[in-house]
């Protein structure tokens, strides 16, 4: 899979290098940087948080193979020069991501406020 952050949609490849390869776009309600799937209901998702230069550990529970994605609306092309600017392009936040629709709903979180940028990595 591949984000394209800008133009709000995931590429993905099945069969990848054989004569069966194909391509297929979900295309995305918001901008996205990254996505992890959580294989098990428990386990710590690390998002990097680059406005504080931080890593930040986020435990469960999570839904087994429902995406979790850093959303990103100033990424998005369409973002004015100036941002964020809510309520259209708010700051970036965890979400969920239906990978059906390209649906992505905010995830709600406990704790500290963090801004999440970039990576993910989910361990079971």
């Amino acid at each position: 899979m591949l984000t394209s952050q800008g133009d709000q949609e995931q590429i993905f490849v099945r069969h990848a290098g054989t004569s069966e390869q194909r391509l297929s776009v979900l295309t995305l309600t918001q901008s996205v940087d990254d996505t992890a799937w959580p294989t098990t209901a428990a386990g710590t998702l690390y998002s990097t948080d680059s406005t504080q230069d931080s890593i930040v550990a986020i435990t469960g529970p999570f839904v087994p193979y429902q995406p979790v994605v850093a959303a990103t609306p100033c990424g998005a092309n369409s973002a004015p020069g100036t941002c964020p600017a809510p309520p259209a392009y708010p700051a970036n936040y965890l979400a969920t991501l239906n990978s059906w629709t390209g649906v992505v709903t905010a995830l709600p979180t406990v704790g500290a406020v963090y801004t999440p940028e970039g990576g993910l990595l989910f361990v079971p």
